[in-house]
């Protein structure tokens, strides 16, 4: 760069050989010329592309620099020695970042703002200690919203969630180096508004209520507006005026199925986006509460004792018909119960014997009645199921024996269960290599052992696997485990052949011991 240190006058002479005042040529008039034979009168001549330079260019400092096209041409950037090169003294040492190179549009709605840029030309600067700040608020606040620090220069665009409509937004993307001078812009804005209802409704919404009057709450929506308030709607119809918190309760509400639903609004209208929804009803009465099933061993038989407390206390002076309903559901048949029971209002308990009457996977559910009237179910529990996990037995070996010369396997295995009752047994299927069942059958507790004999309508190499089985449910199986074929087959030992020839007949005799070793 070419920079002045002090005070001083620099004068320019231009020397050009020949006599000032010579008869141009054709013309036969004598006219003053300068030394470079321009006409001082005449001259339309272009000086723009020198910088001015006097006293007052001290550029040692980039705070000092000028702003001209010829900074960024070739004559400058070409330059070997700028210190000593009169058209770049005033120069910064790296061209600034303006607005336009970084090509800054903002497009921005209540659903969010999106801020598109391009660094390709600032790369090409060649700028030492980069860094790029993307950053937007609220027009007139000086702390910003949010900000991003640019880690890939490739990136052009950078979008952020959720607008105040009616909101001024300024959108900024500042950029400093190591070379910063006072026309580099730096922090470079575009202002947006967006307009429109809020973007979004609610995400869940959560009910629950009394006789008469029912409560909804909800997560609230973002951004948090000034203007944002919300409208609680049953049967797609509003109710009351709309509310700025995140709760409303509506009471004298007559006992029925409402569908509830939220949804977000502000001075330009209602959100247009789904609204969360659920079902809820409005009920005189409500079910039992605290339902509790234990389950006990007893002179080899499973009970299940059912327990449970009233929700709602009824005047004592009334005569109406009061109790619970204890509803018994077959598994995957849970629409229909299979047997209703009736208790009386201060019986709250009842207890169950496992038997063939009932399935393991029973299930069950309790209702308070009022006259005619009757409240909902509580949920579908398990009566049985719950009173140990079904695992297959284990460990389970096989093991071949001859029994009256035929060949047999012995089965054996550890029960996963602790305590044995009735109904609790072993199923044991045989099947193919292929796994085709081959049939199947039921060993009782607490026996653990059983034998399978190699017969005709066994394959050689017959499968087995066993299951825990409850009643009508069966845990999950067993590895298959080879029967048979896992006996080695070694060849016959010490065979021998005879040869006898009678009656002009030969006659071969072969004779051989089974190897065949079986515990």
């Amino acid at each position: 760069m070419w920079s002045v240190r002090g005070p001083c006058v620099v004068l320019i002479f231009h020397l050009v050989a020949g006599a000032a005042g010579q008869e141009l040529a054709g013309g036969g008039e004598e006219n003053i010329v300068r030394g470079d034979n321009i006409v001082p009168d005449d001259s339309d001549y272009d000086y723009s592309h020198f910088l001015p330079l006097n006293d007052f260019h001290v550029n040692d400092f980039q705070d000092d620099v000028c702003d001209n096209e010829i900074c960024w041409s070739s004559i400058c950037s070409g330059a070997e020695d700028l210190d000593n090169t009169m058209q770049c003294g005033c120069c910064p040492n790296k061209r600034p970042v303006k607005l336009e190179d970084i090509d800054l549009t903002v497009s921005c709605s209540p659903s969010g703002a999106l801020v598109r840029y391009n660094l390709t030309d600032v790369l090409g600067f060649g700028l030492e200690n980069l860094t790029v700040v993307i950053s937007y608020q609220m027009e007139g606040e000086q702390d910003s919203l949010d900000s991003q620090e640019v880690e890939n220069f490739d990136d052009t665009e950078f979008s952020w969630p959720g607008l105040c409509s009616g909101v001024s937004y300024q959108f900024c993307v500042e950029v400093t180096h190591a070379d910063m001078s006072k026309l580099d812009e730096q922090n470079m804005c575009q202002a947006c508004t967006p307009h429109g209802p809020p973007a979004s409704n609610p995400s869940s919404l959560l009910v629950s209520g009394g006789l008469t009057y029912l409560s909804a709450s909800w997560p609230a929506v973002s951004p948090q507006c000034a203007d944002l308030t919300y409208q609680v709607l049953l049967n797609g119809v509003t109710q009351d005026q709309p509310t700025d918190k995140t709760s409303h309760m509506i009471s004298f509400l007559d006992p029925g199925l409402y569908n509830v639903s939220v949804r977000a609004e502000n001075n330009e209208g209602h959100s247009t986006q789904p609204l969360p929804s659920t079902l809820y009803t409005i009920r005189e009465i409500t079910p039992p509460v605290d339902v509790q099933v234990t389950h006990a061993v007893s002179h080899g038989s499973l009970l299940a004792q059912v327990r449970w407390n009233k929700s709602i206390d009824f005047e004592e002076e009334s005569l109406t018909r009061r109790g619970y309903l204890l509803n018994l559901y077959n598994s995957g048949e849970e629409d229909m119960p299979a047997l209703i029971e009736e208790f009386n209002w201060d019986e709250m308990e009842k207890t169950f014997l496992f038997d063939s009457s009932l399935s393991w996977n029973t299930k069950f559910s309790l209702q308070t009645f009022f006259g005619n009237h009757k409240s909902n179910e509580t949920e579908l529990t398990e009566l049985f199921s719950t009173a140990l996990e079904l695992s297959p037995p284990e460990p389970v070996t096989v093991r071949n024996v001859v029994i009256n010369d035929t060949l047999a396997a012995v089965i054996d295995w550890v029960t996963s269960v602790d305590d044995g009752f009735e109904g609790l047994g072993v199923s044991i299927t045989l099947w193919t290599k292929d796994n085709s069942e081959l049939y199947s059958f039921s060993v009782s507790n607490p026996q653990n052992t059983t034998t399978v004999i190699l017969e005709n309508d066994l394959p050689w190499d017959t499968m087995v696997t066993l299951r825990t089985s409850v009643g009508d449910a069966l845990s999950q199986g067993t590895e298959p485990i080879k029967l048979f074929s896992a006996l080695e087959l070694p060849a016959p030992a010490n065979m021998t052949v005879t040869h006898t020839v009678e009656n002009d007949t030969l006659t071969v005799e072969v004779e051989w011991e089974d190897a065949i070793v079986v515990d």
